[in-house]
C-alpha cells in the first residue's frame, strides 16, 4: 500500500489516500468525496512500511503519524508536514463549519463547531 495526495482542480477536498495505485488512489477520492471520473490527480507520497496497519481510504491521524508525517496545524483545515514537504487539506469543510456557527450564533449567541468569527475591516 501506499499513501498518495490527492488533489483537484477547486482544491475544497484535497486530502490523503492510501491505495495500492494512483489510479485508485483518485478513483477513491472522487467516489467519497462526489467528484465525477477524471477531475481528482493523485501523487505518489510514500510507500507505507511493512508492519504499518492500512486499509483503502482516508487514512487515520494514527496511520500518518506512524509514516513520519508531523501534523502543523490540527485545527479547521489540517496542515501535515511529510519528508519535508507540506500539505493543507482543503478548506470545504472549514467553510462550511464557519458559516454554520455564523448562523448559529446569531440566534443563539453559541459557536458548535468551534470556528473563529470572521473579522470584518
Amino acid at each position: 500500500m501506499k499513501l498518495y495526495w490527492v488533489t483537484t482542480e477547486d482544491h475544497d477536498e484535497d486530502w490523503f489516500i492510501v491505495a495500492s495505485s494512483l489510479e485508485e488512489a483518485a478513483m477513491r477520492h472522487e467516489d467519497m468525496e462526489g467528484y465525477d471520473a477524471g477531475e481528482a490527480q493523485a501523487e505518489d507520497i510514500l510507500d507505507i512500511p511493512d508492519g504499518v496497519y492500512a486499509e483503502s481510504g482516508w487514512p487515520s491521524k494514527e496511520l500518518l503519524l506512524n509514516v513520519g508525517a508531523k501534523f502543523l496545524l490540527n485545527d479547521q483545515s489540517r496542515v501535515v508536514e511529510i519528508a519535508g514537504r507540506r500539505f493543507c487539506e482543503g478548506m470545504l469543510d472549514a467553510t462550511i463549519n464557519q458559516i454554520s456557527d455564523n448562523l448559529i450564533e446569531e440566534h443563539s449567541g453559541e459557536r458548535p463547531n468551534k470556528t473563529k468569527r470572521p473579522e470584518f475591516h
